[in-house]
């Protein structure tokens, strides 16, 4: 199983990087949402989440945030509270196991081929 020190970044999932800065880099403080602040900056919220949608990168960010617990326990990452990536967390440890982090790292390659072979086709 893999295990992760506190604050240190998963080496098989590094943080996902842009050659342009991303609206999470420009704005930090409208991605820094705490647990109750969710409930209590729903304009902001909705605001960050849009920002997130727009951004080529929200489908690594999030795999990099569900991977790196200790790095995301606050703000938001692809669109997703604290809450919500616990509650993917938890249903990917029940669909592939306590050891979900070595699974998704042994598919990755996998799953980047598939993304790329209907390009190479054309």
């Amino acid at each position: 199983m893999t295990t992760q020190r506190h604050g240190i970044e998963h080496p098989q999932f590094p943080q996902p990087q842009s050659p342009t800065p991303t609206q999470c880099q420009r704005t930090p403080l409208a991605f820094d949402f705490e647990y109750g602040d969710c409930n209590r900056k729903m304009p902001e919220l909705e605001a960050a989440r849009r920002a997130c949608s727009r951004c080529p990168l929200a489908p690594d960010c999030l795999l990099w945030a569900l991977v790196n617990k200790d790095l995301t326990p606050v703000g938001i990452f692809a669109g997703t509270t604290p809450r919500q990536r616990t509650k993917l967390r938890n249903r990917l440890a029940a669909r592939l196991g306590p050891d979900w982090i070595d699974v998704l790292a042994d598919q990755d390659p996998a799953r980047r081929t598939l993304a790329v072979a209907p390009d190479r086709a054309a």
